[in-house]
């Protein structure tokens, strides 16, 4: 299944639900789409849901890390990441040096650690 993309309101949030399968050629496409996004940004928090997203291949993870990266920098408001399975979660810490992700439990409920 190929990545797709959706964004939706939810109880005031901007929802961006990221499903299928991440590959270096589907991570240059989201790259693209999140730079025109970022261009357009609506005003208010930006939740990125990734619980459907499915990862293919090493290669596409560390430029859709770099991509969200980017992304949370051209932001005023810290985007939210949730339903993030907690392999992937130790990934995007590796490689994010300003602490920049914040993740929740879902899109409505933040992330406790243990």
């Amino acid at each position: 299944m190929a990545m797709k993309t959706l964004v939706r309101s939810v109880e005031g949030k901007t929802v961006i639900t990221i499903e299928g399968n991440l590959d270096f050629e589907s991570s240059d496409a989201f790259r693209n789409w999140l730079l025109h996004f970022s261009l357009n940004t609506p005003r208010g928090q930006i939740v990125f849901d990734l619980g459907a997203l499915q990862f293919v291949g090493s290669s596409g993870i560390t430029q859709f890390i770099d991509s969200l990266l980017e992304f949370n920098q051209t932001t005023t408001i810290k985007p939210l990441y949730s339903n993030v399975s907690s392999e992937f979660r130790r990934m995007m810490k590796v490689y994010d040096q300003t602490d920049s992700f914040q993740f929740w439990d879902s899109i409505i409920r933040p992330y406790y650690d243990n």
